[in-house]
């Protein structure tokens, strides 16, 4: 039988890179299937929203980048649920860094269910540039995960290196920054946003 659910991509290694016109496609009638990039849901570590059962079934990248004019989608294409994108470097390493841009999806279907789940982190994360949708027109709004080391909410000011050693920051860790703007649209699409920071050894991030 013709499978009716959206194929499953995966991408491992140390450092990965989705070049500028990449599209990973994983579009399903009845239901979104899975894109992983550099690791599983939080790494493996949430037990409830992983594609995998084996939390290490996916080895966790240092370096990932997504490059501006790409396309990541898992949606359901008729009616049912979309499906799962991460995009993740080990946030517990301190040279991860994930950077993000181009469009991720993962909608829900145009004639019913609802939308899938989106995740992207890393101990630095830079999301400048991109723009995607967890939503579902007929269904529940899907979710957009942001969960780097340290964050900075912000509409105005430097995404990579802008002096933020002072005040809660150590000298070597810079804050990812995602921006208002950026939350605002995905919200007005009909996209759920949670912001939640990993931590590392006994710190457990900050959100400012």
């Amino acid at each position: 039988t013709v499978t009716q659910k959206g194929g499953r991509i995966i991408l491992e290694g140390n450092t990965i890179e989705v070049t500028e016109g990449s599209e990973l496609i994983a579009t399903g009638p009845k239901e979104g299937g899975e894109v992983l990039i550099g690791g599983d849901w939080q790494g493996g570590a949430n037990k409830e929203r992983r594609v995998f059962d084996d939390p290490k079934a996916v080895h966790q990248a240092t370096k990932v980048t997504v490059e501006a004019n790409t396309k990541i989608d898992a949606s359901a294409t008729d009616n049912g649920d979309g499906g799962t994108v991460v995009v993740w470097s080990d946030v517990k390493n301190p040279e991860s860094v994930t950077t993000v841009q181009g469009e991720i999806l993962a909608k829900g279907g145009e004639n019913g269910g609802d939308g899938g789940q989106i995740e992207t982190s890393g101990a630095l994360l830079v999301t400048d540039g991109v723009t995607g949708s967890a939503a579902a027109p007929q269904g529940q709004a899907g979710e957009w995960l942001f969960d780097p080391y340290d964050v900075l909410i912000i509409d105005i000011g430097p995404q990579r290196n802008g002096g933020f050693s002072a005040g809660v920051w150590t000298p070597n860790q810079t804050p990812s920054v995602v921006r208002t703007s950026n939350i605002v649209t995905l919200i007005r699409d009909g996209t759920n946003v949670r912001i939640t920071t990993t931590g590392n050894g006994a710190d457990d991030g900050n959100i400012t």
